[in-house]
């Protein structure tokens, strides 16, 4: 529902798609994995981010995937941090030899309903977690394109983060309608772009069909988004689509690197929520509209005409605010406002006195 600010032309997308693993194999041999990021070096990109694990060899080309990995400093790679109380994530190891400040967790955070609507941006690693940093994977590929424009994170305090032109507040537990979320980690909300990066196929890169000036000093996120892969989740754009559609991981992936640069460089702001404490001010003071409409208005045509234009006017107050970066509770405002209203109404005019011929003599 927010203006759309177009595609981000700082990313690039490499994707394998279901044409690449049929003609390359699953999972992606090391052999093309080292093919493409030789293609991509020739090329100038700034940043290269691998959205694949490579926890183990993957046979042929594992030597020389390895030392690209090793030894090009332009190059982050992931793994998978370890879920407490979940045998079935018990974490991925990162590949061989490649350095903490080149490394960020694939974890993504979810709401009970499945949707992807938060960034987790830092997590402290577990003592045993076979992840051991407390960047994600999107931090750190954007933090390192940040770093040629001079800017730096910088803690302000426990729960602020400066970055450039922004900072970044950690969501608070019971923030935005966020009741008793997961503590873990430092997080933010996902402020989507409708398209956010030019998409080309590992067989595009690999037969010289990619300009050279869409991967030079570009951030280039590599990712597999064939079907087999199982890295698709529901976002808030999922069920406005037709049919619907989930998101590929690299892709929400890309959503989060680019966010995160478009606040610190002042483009795009992130979205924001107030304290538990503004937001029951907030939907107190709408159910004081509420009962204030339900007394003043003696007809009950004119109560539901203002009833829905309070309504209205609300829906419209919060689409504008969430444009500027706020998120403010509709529904339980909209709920207070009727709520009250009604409650209002039927202390004034009892149920029992509610006829047809009353309402009618009434109108």
């Amino acid at each position: 529902l927010r203006p759309n600010p177009g595609v981000d032309t700082r990313l690039l997308v490499v994707e394998a798609t279901d044409a690449e693993i049929n003609r390359y194999g699953y999972p992606l041999p090391d052999q093309t994995l080292a093919q493409v990021l030789d293609k991509l070096e020739s090329n100038q990109p700034r940043v290269i981010g691998l959205d694949i694990f490579r926890e183990r060899p993957r046979e042929p080309g594992h030597q020389a995937l390895s030392r690209q990995l090793q030894q090009n400093q332009k190059f982050i790679a992931l793994c998978s941090a370890r879920v407490a109380n979940n045998p079935e994530n018990s974490g991925m190891e990162p590949p061989s030899g490649v350095r903490e400040s080149r490394l960020g967790f694939s974890n993504i955070m979810a709401d009970p309903d499945g949707i992807i609507r938060r960034h987790l941006v830092f997590m402290h690693p577990y003592h045993d977690d076979p992840c051991a940093t407390d960047h994600s994977f999107s931090a750190r590929v954007a933090l390192h394109y940040l770093a040629q424009e001079g800017i730096k994170a910088k803690t302000i305090a426990i729960n602020k983060i400066g970055l450039g032109k922004t900072v970044l507040r950690d969501l608070s537990a019971n923030a935005g309608g966020y009741h008793n979320r997961d503590y873990r980690g430092f997080q933010v909300l996902l402020n989507y772009r409708e398209t956010v990066a030019r998409r080309v196929t590992v067989t595009e890169l690999l037969e010289g069909k990619v300009k050279p000036e869409w991967v030079k000093d570009k951030i280039v996120l590599i990712g597999i988004t064939a079907k087999i892969h199982k890295d698709y989740h529901p976002t808030p754009y999922s069920a406005l689509q037709w049919p619907y559609q989930e998101m590929p991981g690299v892709i929400i992936h890309a959503q989060m690197v680019s966010q995160m640069i478009s606040a610190a460089l002042g483009e795009r702001p992130l979205l924001s929520v107030w304290s538990p404490w503004g937001d029951l001010f907030w939907v107190w003071g709408w159910s004081i509209i509420g009962g204030t409409i339900a007394w003043r208005c003696g007809r009950i045509l004119y109560w539901g005409l203002a009833t829905i234009t309070a309504t209205g006017g609300l829906y419209l107050l919060c689409f504008g605010l969430f444009t500027l970066g706020v998120w403010v509770p509709l529904l339980p405002s909209a709920l207070a406002l009727v709520g009250t209203s009604v409650i209002v109404v039927v202390y004034r005019k009892p149920l029992g006195a509610i006829t047809p011929l009353a309402i009618e003599g009434i109108l």
